[in-house]
């Protein structure tokens, strides 16, 4: 993506956040879990910086309920929100019981999934649609909900695996998102730095195609989608960074014996030849 497209995301992060601060102006309704990223967002936009910013926009809204309840919302958002990213969104709060936090995670995701083509900020309208959400969560008996999700269980959960081959992975910084966002998107699979790059990465299909759609934003000489896969179990337990070289360093050359070996050991022989032409 373009730095100019990038210094817009991060301006329209700035004015929502004023707005927001705005509205939530109470004692504690909005708290920055890092007030030095606002001065930080600042001066990238003000010195016209080349230099891609580290620490994302965090903060925590709290959200009056009635009865004098109320609940935490934590938001984070991603360099690229709201054009070509999601907003992460999380509630903590006792009010719900885990059937309840359950069934309002998925609904968050849902709506989340909705705003895949926005390009305007729209955490105040998610905030004013997660207050009604939650106030007719705590009303509606769990028993309900129970019902509901055992209806909609025979359905068989399809999981979604991705190959992605890159010209090369040396950044440090590159190399530490691809895990992050790995490992808070619940994702498994493996990333293999140097030249040439390998991602495979596998989970629910939702949270898959957000990590291709956010790792693809970033600058890449050269990244493409070998293969999507649809599949019913992981062969990866969880996201984890592997070197394969046959010399030390992040830039050596692969070792093709070790590679296969671990591929063939978590039952994915078969890439070999989609990423290697190998038989």
């Amino acid at each position: 993506m373009d730095l100019q497209a990038y210094r817009r995301c991060i301006g329209q992060q700035l004015e929502e956040l004023e707005l927001l601060s705005s509205i939530y102006c109470a004692a504690g309704e909005l708290q920055l879990l890092d007030a030095g990223v606002v001065a930080d967002f600042n001066e990238f936009l003000q010195t016209e910086s080349q230099t891609p910013l580290r620490s994302n926009l965090e903060y925590i809204i709290r959200l009056s309920l009635p009865a004098k309840e109320c609940v935490d919302v934590r938001i984070e958002l991603p360099h690229l929100y709201p054009q070509l990213e999601l907003a992460r969104i999380s509630v903590h709060t006792t009010l719900l019981d885990k059937i309840k936090e359950q069934h309002l995670k998925l609904e968050i995701a849902n709506y989340l999934t909705d705003q895949r083509e926005a390009e305007e900020p729209y955490v105040y309208q998610l905030l004013s649609w997660l207050q009604d959400q939650i106030e007719a969560l705590i009303l509606r008996p769990t028993s309900e909900l129970e019902r509901e999700s055992a209806e909609e269980k025979p359905r068989t959960a399809q999981l979604e695996r991705l190959w992605i081959y890159s010209h090369h992975i040396k950044s440090s910084m590159k190399r530490q998102e691809l895990i992050r966002q790995a490992r808070q998107l619940e994702l498994s699979g493996f990333s293999r730095p140097g030249k040439p790059g390998i991602i495979c990465i596998e989970g629910e299909p939702e949270q898959v195609q957000e990590y291709w759609r956010s790792i693809k934003a970033l600058r890449w000489q050269k990244i493409s989608l070998v293969r999507t896969e649809t599949c019913r179990k992981r062969r990866f337990e969880n996201f984890t960074e592997q070197l394969f070289n046959a010399a030390d360093g992040e830039e050596g050359v692969i070792n093709m014996g070790q590679f296969i070996k671990f591929l063939e050991a978590h039952g994915t022989g078969y890439m070999k030849s989609e990423l290697f032409g190998l038989a």
